[in-house]
């Protein structure tokens, strides 16, 4: 495959080095996806996590891991000078090559290898575009810029097959698209960042009719002349057949700015996949902590999956997030659990662990020439082996039988002190839609706050410049 590349040496101030991967895809067949050879399915280690005996229902090993955007979204809500925009842009993306996926996409590859999922759902699989000249100001909210800078997914399949595996893209979803422009030694450029949540399948693994969805709930941000920019999130599946028998992955990546939108995010979800006639695995990073003291989110969706980690772990806290956006602290720094597998008519629970989550699990890296080591993600990962049994052991929580309607998901537990309720507008102009005509609260979590933040900076940019031309 043909890459485009952009020397960083002639368009980042004071970066040198990196790597460009462009995206890599498994083999499509019509509807139905194999990654690999069917005749070479020859995975010994993963078919031996089958069952011993043909009368038992077949085991399947699933991940989920937030690869981390890599910047702080707290430089751009701090900037006040407005025309410092393109200063600031091309500062985080410099913060994003600090931050050396291309080193961490090993650490991730590793655990990766060493669990040997069947499926693995990934959450901000980051995509750089660039466009030299920009042309931003012009013709703000499009977004044009092509040139391939840096592709997280195309780095960690890349690191899988130095290992001998192969793992392809079976379904995906593309989130929010934003372009912002960036003042960078060679002129003002644009950067295109785009959010994808992937699945990935391992060789060999019969898939068929791939699904993505975007959500109708979004929390949008104004530009000027009225147009209004959505913060979009979705979610991507694949039906798996294994052993004869089938069930549905499905992975996502829910809201992190507001408390009602994450909300109604779930309540579609949950109304998508409660209508499907088979077992679900349900994964992703839902920014609902699982003690319940910031959203109810992790109440509603426990109504109506199991949650594979407390049924096997439940004495265990199982933090999940969240490291120092530098990842370069010593001392882990998790303290909510919001990674998530979630089942469906799917059971019993065989297995359950964390990854990523110990000191000595960091990758060795050099950043502006001096050696650091730095955590694979702000995230640790879940990883889960289940048995896929329709009439598993473990039960539907109490209460499934509930309807979706706000009146009773906002009788879950709930600790309003610890949001920040900022009503129907929060900072820098964020709008916070509610289907439920309720309250809204803005939630402090991570998870592309980034793009709240950067694309919130973007409309002040473009007024800025166009008041200054005007004058």
């Amino acid at each position: 495959m043909k890459q485009q590349t952009v020397s960083r040496r002639s368009v980042l101030r004071g970066i040198a080095g990196g790597v460009v991967v462009a995206p890599s895809l498994g083999r499509t067949n019509g509807n139905w996806n194999e990654v690999g050879d069917r005749d070479e399915r020859a995975d010994t280690e993963t078919m031996a996590k089958q069952s011993e005996s043909t009368d038992e229902p077949p085991l399947v090993t699933v991940m989920t891991r937030n690869l981390y955007v890599g910047a702080d979204p707290r430089r751009l809500l701090l900037q006040s000078a407005e025309e410092e925009m393109g200063t600031v842009v091309a500062d985080l993306l410099a913060d994003i090559e600090r931050s050396r996926f291309d080193a961490r996409a090993q650490a991730i590859a590793d655990d990766i290898a060493e669990a040997r999922p069947d499926l693995v759902g990934l959450q901000e699989v980051t995509l750089l575009r660039l466009q030299l000249p920009g042309d931003y100001v012009s013709d703000a909210g499009r977004t044009n810029a092509s040139e391939y800078y840096l592709d997280f997914l195309g780095l960690v399949q890349s690191a899988l097959a130095e290992r001998g595996l192969t793992y392809g893209v079976v379904s995906s979803v593309t989130n929010t698209d934003v372009e912002l422009p960036a003042d960078l030694d060679a002129g003002l450029a644009d950067v295109r960042l785009t959010d994808r949540d992937v699945v990935l399948a391992r060789q060999g693994l019969v898939t068929h009719n791939p699904r993505r969805h975007t959500y109708d709930a979004t929390v949008t941000i104004p530009f000027p002349d009225g147009v209004e920019f959505p913060l979009v999130r979705g979610y991507c599946g694949i039906d798996v057949e294994v052993d004869d028998t089938e069930f549905t992955f499905v992975n996502t990546h829910l809201d992190s700015t507001s408390a009602s939108t994450q909300l109604d995010q779930a309540r579609e979800l949950v109304v998508d996949l409660t209508a499907l006639d088979r077992p679900v695995v349900l994964v992703g990073d839902f920014n609902s902590p699982a003690d319940g003291s910031e959203t109810v989110t992790y109440d509603l969706l426990t109504q109506f999956f199991v949650d594979a980690y407390a049924e096997r772990e439940p004495d265990s806290a199982g933090y999940t997030c969240c490291q120092h956006p530098t990842l370069r602290r010593t001392r882990s720094m998790l303290s909510k659990r919001l990674d998530l597998v979630l089942l469906r008519d799917v059971g019993p629970v065989v297995d359950v662990d964390r990854v990523g989550l110990h000191s000595a699990d960091r990758v060795s890296t050099t950043v502006d020439g001096e050696t650091h080591r730095l955590w694979a993600s702000d995230h640790a990962g879940v990883v889960a082996t289940v048995r896929v049994d329709p009439s598993g052991t473990v039960p539907r929580p109490s209460g499934w039988e509930r309807t979706l309607s706000s009146s009773q998901t906002s009788t879950a537990r709930h600790s309003s002190e610890s949001a920040n309720e900022t009503g129907a507008t929060g900072a820098n102009g964020v709008n916070r839609t509610d289907s439920t005509g309720g309250e809204t609260t803005d939630v402090a979590v991570p998870g592309f706050g980034f793009l709240a933040a950067a694309i919130a900076l973007g409309a002040i940019a473009v007024e800025a410049v166009r008041r200054r031309n005007a004058e």
